[in-house]
């Protein structure tokens, strides 16, 4: 298949934020799109995905899938053993200083910008598709894909409130792409993190300025799913389809071939995105006092109360794993997964 892009380039979109803020819903839900194309976390390709063997969303091993195959022998140069320390050497947050300015040598990044600009490349030729969505998530390496070699950038600042990923965080989850459970973390280290990689994600809309990038919280997005996809698809001037959700918040979500993130990755079919706030109710009042007040510089930038809303009537059930086909709630991840 060709690649189709505006002026021969692979246009990207980058989902900022922090874990368990619902970047992977998102991901998936734009994925239905046409011409759109779900690629999971790109920045975990080469170490864990392929350094442990982690499967893609279609449950066979990247090297085995119909997708990653052949975006690999595209690469198959690639000593991917030097690639995975490349990414472990550029893409930390201690090295967003350093990304942000241009200009001094940096061969790590310049070899590894490189070949990640050939995996964009690789990914739109292989899957025929204009618009590769990438749920990476992390700052450091939204400042690597910025400046890669025919891309076509753009960013979705993706926020949830900060109770709300404290509230997650206390539970494990699953496994990640190592193998090993997603670990546990406190409301305080939960909110700290979650302060530095929503600044981080400031850093980046500022250096890439307002016609490239978006700011959107998660509540706004599980309201209002198909308007709000609408605004993410006309940030980088492609055209909403229609046929992807079968009303305001079904969508039509295809099989996947995601890599890395949470595991509702794997659902597919008929897919209802609606948020579960029972959160509001469930969590310990002094984990939610920590939350608050580490995250106060930043909740009224972010439109978040002092004080959350009680949990609307009749929430959700926890969302459970469905198979190809089936019907699901894709819900907000209340102790469930890292989205």
């Amino acid at each position: 298949m060709v690649r189709v892009g505006a002026a021969g380039t692979t246009r990207v979109v980058y989902v900022l934020g922090r874990g368990r803020s619902g970047s992977t819903v998102l991901a998936q839900a734009l994925g239905a799109f046409d011409g759109f194309f779900n690629a999971g976390e790109v920045r975990y390709l080469w170490d864990p995905v392929l350094t442990h063997g982690t499967r893609c969303a279609c449950g066979r091993p990247a090297p085995d899938c119909p997708v990653w195959s052949p975006v690999l022998a595209a690469l198959s140069w690639v000593d991917r053993a030097e690639v995975a320390r490349w990414q472990r050497a550029v893409v930390r947050e201690a090295r967003l200083p350093r990304l942000l300015r241009a200009g001094a040598p940096w061969p790590a990044l310049e070899r590894y910008r490189a070949v990640m600009a050939r995996v964009y490349a690789a990914i739109a030729e292989v899957t025929g598709c204009h618009t590769v969505v990438d749920s990476s998530k992390r700052p450091s390496y939204a400042l690597v894909v910025r400046r890669l070699a025919g891309c076509d950038p753009y960013f979705v600042h993706l926020v949830r409130d900060p109770r709300a990923c404290a509230y997650s965080w206390r539970a494990e989850g699953y496994l990640g792409g190592s193998g090993a459970p997603v670990r546990a973390r406190g409301p305080l280290g939960a909110t700290l993190r979650w302060n530095a990689l929503n600044l981080g994600a400031e850093l980046v809309r500022h250096a890439c300025g307002p016609g490239r990038t978006l700011l959107l919280r998660y509540e706004d997005f599980a309201a209002a799913p198909r308007e709000v996809l609408a605004r993410v698809v006309h940030l980088c001037g492609a055209l909403p389809d229609a046929s992807a959700f079968l009303d305001a918040r079904t969508v039509r979500v295809p099989v996947s071939h995601a890599i890395a993130g949470n595991p509702v990755r794997y659902h597919t079919g008929e897919v209802a995105i609606r948020e579960d706030g029972r959160w509001r109710d469930r969590q310990r009042p002094a984990d939610r006092a920590v939350a608050t007040a580490v995250a106060l510089p930043l909740l009224r930038r972010y439109g978040y109360r002092l004080s959350p809303r009680p949990a609307p009537a009749g929430a959700a059930a926890p969302l459970r794993p469905c198979g190809s086909g089936d019907k699901a709630a894709l819900q907000s991840p209340d102790g469930a997964c890292d989205w």
